[in-house]
């Protein structure tokens, strides 16, 4: 019993650790500077992560309670199919809670904030490819099945089955749809800072300029030559897509305003954002609570004329610049969502974009690695080109099959020819259905278990009457 007792505090204090060190990036944001009182800001950062730490290893171990609970009711060949699909559930359950918590008057009840996800640790790997058919959290589900098998002694031995089964499901992911059908097109990333703009990018032949978010800062049709200049004149039509901060008097904070348009008609469409970032760009319930409490109001005028930015009515939606390549292009904040890039690609998007600004994150090096795996999953799961420009972080290409093909930082930009695609991978089709899975499964489990509990405690119940009666 000590040696069981042993394994439990460390596999605690192990997932404790993993995500302290996820979520250990939040301790250096500019977020520290709240109202301009940085020990105020570090005390709600560090708040901030012990609580989401708390969240996230209580969900994992919850669900190796209940992993525990039927260990014994079935076998090892029914048992690791379940605990893939309860793992999964486990994984997304550790990223949407904290992400509830902590919603805000403009949040959605779909955000997510996997920060923590296993997933991070196979995204660099060629497991990658078994996304395709799995999905975010069913990736993680895998690593999160190996450590459970693992650290138990008496089924140690099968840890090897869910590696083994994760290689086959990779072979086929990556056999299925590595290579893209579409056309071939040239486009242009952007890397700079707010205050430091690149000069005009002058196009002849290309047909894509991405620009970082609020890239069209101050950016009318009229000074658009100020970020893009046509050399071909008229003859050759280069669409470009950026976002500027867009202030309304009526209330406080700003719009983040996705624009598209072309070289030949300047702006044709534009779209509000409306994935917003839980604590970024939307103050939590909780935390504005907490502040008024303490009679901390200045801080929420600060962050409501600073950061907070109106949410759109509405999800983006793909932007079309010649036939048969559609652009999923969202801003910043949807790089953590990977539900927005699966809506793109299943509404017909074949090249998938990211304008960011990564400034809040003041250089943090643990975030960039975060961030660009995201964008290599968005690229492999959903077989398509992923292409960000940002201010303050580098601006980069992955392939459809997830190789890094270009990367620029410190002001600069880079021409590439990128390919469409228009293949639907079951990921993109299907969306996380082990997760759903594990859902109905979780509920059957715990049902049972209730009924059985229930049951016992009744015929407790009518021994002891019987006892008492005699």
């Amino acid at each position: 019993m000590g040696l069981i007792k042993i394994k439990k505090e460390s596999a605690k204090i192990g997932l404790a650790l993993w995500f302290a060190g996820m979520w250990s990036w939040s301790l250096q944001t500019d977020s520290l500077e709240l109202a301009g009182n940085k020990k105020q800001g570090l005390i709600i950062a560090f708040i901030v992560l012990l609580i989401n730490v708390f969240i996230s290893t209580g969900v994992i171990l919850f669900f190796m309670t209940l992993a525990n609970l039927i260990k014994r009711k079935v076998t090892i060949w029914i048992f690791i199919p379940i605990l893939l699909i309860l793992f999964s559930l486990a994984d997304f359950m550790a990223a949407w809670v904290p992400a509830v918590l902590w919603i805000g008057p403009q949040g959605r009840i779909d955000s997510v904030l996997p920060l923590g996800s296993a997933s991070l640790l196979l995204l660099r790997t060629p497991f990658i490819f078994s996304s395709r058919l799995v999905g975010f959290y069913g990736l993680a589900s895998f690593v999160w099945v190996f450590l459970y098998l693992f650290i138990i002694k008496s089924l140690r031995k099968f840890s090897v089955v869910p590696v083994i089964l994760l290689s086959v499901l990779s072979l086929i992911g990556w056999g299925l749809y590595k290579k893209p059908n579409g056309h071939t097109i040239s486009a242009v990333i952007v890397s700079e800072t707010l205050t430091e703009r690149r000069p005009p990018i002058s196009v002849t032949d290309e047909n894509l300029v991405l620009f970082p978010e609020y890239g069209f800062d101050k950016i009318d049709n009229q000074k658009l030559k100020n970020r893009i200049i046509s050399a071909s004149g008229n003859t050759h039509k280069t669409y470009f897509i950026g976002s500027m901060q867009v202030y309304k008097k009526s209330r406080m904070g700003h719009e983040n305003r996705l624009y598209e348009g072309n070289t030949k008609e300047g702006f044709t469409t534009q779209q509000d954002k409306y994935r917003l970032i839980p604590g970024g760009e939307d103050l939590p319930y909780i935390v504005n609570i907490a502040l008024r409490a303490t009679g901390q109001n200045s801080t929420i005028n600060y962050f409501s004329y600073a950061k907070s930015v109106i949410k759109g009515d509405r999800q983006l939606t793909n932007f079309e610049i010649s036939p048969g390549v559609r652009i999923g292009s969202a801003v910043c904040s949807s790089i953590i969502a990977p539900q927005d890039y699966r809506t793109f690609t299943k509404n017909g998007a074949t090249i998938l974009t990211n304008s960011a600004s990564l400034k809040p994150f003041n250089g943090s090096r643990l975030f960039a690695w975060q961030q660009q795996s995201y964008g290599r999953f968005m690229a492999v799961a959903n077989s398509r080109y992923f292409l960000q420009s940002a201010n303050s972080a580098s601006a980069y290409v992955f392939d459809n099959n997830g190789k890094k093909i270009i990367e620029v930082s410190n002001n600069k930009t880079a021409k590439i020819n990128i390919v469409s695609n228009d293949t639907v991978t079951i990921y993109t089709r299907f969306g996380e259905v082990m997760v759903w899975l594990g859902a109905f499964s979780t509920i059957v489990i715990i049902l049972l278990h209730y009924a059985r509990f229930e049951g016992r405690t009744k015929k407790y119940i009518k021994n002891f009457k019987k006892w008492l009666s005699t």
